[in-house]
């Protein structure tokens, strides 16, 4: 009885959310549910002097809020900046059992951004923000800054998507090459059995379609394609869990929205076969990449090359040793210092 009455508390305990106060004259600490094209969408905004430039984070996945990680590994920006943490339309703590799966398309995630990027301007009287986009976000990013430049500073893109199939291609054979090198004949049987990518359409991208996909990022992982020295993301879920800002009912439905909105995303042709080599050869502000060199889900070599081609007022690749797709949460220290130090670089220009 007594174990049953301690999980009861804590389930309690964690069905409670809230930020963290910011005791300065000018500071802000606002947990908002903002009404953004017809759906509710949760945004927290966060800085110790709300007169500092505003930085909106568009987190990966579609589905994959990085509210709790970056709150836990990047807070340090906060001093610098006025920080948004947004949870895309559902994902994390915006998500919804009543979304219907048609509302899970690019054009909707792009009118989303561009939204929010016009009540941030008006909202802190700004003409530009600084936008920063991870995996997924990286992608709808470079969509904003290409459609809209007026509305940013400058850009960073971690772990950049930029091509479908090649990137796919090259993350397959690095699983295989891995898989070969360590001996490990399950994954060898699994990843022949899968195939080659065929095309960049998820859907049929291998022999078993999506399901194929999935599998071979779950050996990408655990073959060390995909973390830095890690091979499972449990310290990240720990993270979440346990967050200020996410309670364990909000962990429960950041998995319910990630596997529906991945799981349907890909059924959107504009989703599929996307080629930024092609697409966006120039864009008009300031734009930064920043991949981890144990990158084999977005490969760092791809992202090198784009910046190398593309034409813009200043670009620059960042490759840090010790990450993966996640330079973010898994340098973060040298992710915030280089953050400041890109923002330092564009501010007067």
């Amino acid at each position: 009885m007594r174990n049953i009455i301690i999980i009861f508390v804590v389930l309690i305990f964690s069905s409670c959310t809230s930020t963290k106060k910011i005791k300065t004259p000018n500071g802000l600490a606002e947990i908002k549910y903002l009404e953004i094209n017809n759906t509710k969408q949760y945004v927290l905004i966060r800085g110790k002097d709300v007169s500092k430039p505003v930085l909106l984070f568009l987190h990966g996945g579609p589905g994959a809020s990085a509210t709790a990680l970056l709150r836990k590994f990047n807070s340090e920006l906060e001093d610098h900046f006025t920080v948004v943490y947004w949870d895309q339309r559902n994902a994390g703590k915006s998500y919804s059992k009543k979304t219907p799966k048609e509302e899970i398309r690019v054009a909707k995630y792009i009118q989303d951004v561009d939204t929010l990027t016009a009540y941030l301007k008006n909202r802190f009287n700004v003409e530009k923000i600084f936008l920063v986009g991870h995996s997924w976000g990286s992608r709808l990013g470079l969509y904003a800054v290409q459609k809209n430049p007026e509305n940013f500073i400058a850009y960073v893109g971690i772990g950049q998507e930029l091509v479908s199939y090649e990137g796919e291609l090259i993350s397959y054979q690095y699983s295989l090459k891995k898989a070969k090198e360590t001996n490990n004949l399950k994954a060898i049987k699994e990843l022949e059995e899968i195939g080659q990518p065929q095309s960049g359409d998820y859907t049929k991208m291998y022999k078993n379609g999506f399901w194929g996909l999935v599998k071979q990022k779950e050996w990408l992982l655990k073959l060390g394609g995909e973390r830095y020295e890690r091979t499972n993301y449990t310290d990240w879920i720990t993270s979440i869990w346990f967050s200020r800002e996410y309670s364990f009912f909000d962990l429960i439905k950041y998995g319910k929205a990630s596997g529906f909105s991945a799981g349907n995303i890909i059924y959107d042709p504009d989703f599929n076969n996307i080629d930024f080599f092609k697409e966006i050869p120039a864009v008009k502000i300031p734009v930064f990449f920043i991949s981890g060199a144990y990158d084999y889900n977005t490969p760092w070599e791809l992202v090198e090359r784009y910046n190398n081609m593309l034409q813009a007022p200043k670009k620059e690749f960042i490759k840090f040793e010790k990450s993966g797709h996640s330079p973010v949460f898994e340098e973060p220290e040298k992710f915030n210092n280089e953050i400041i130090r890109i923002f330092n670089s564009v501010k007067d220009k």
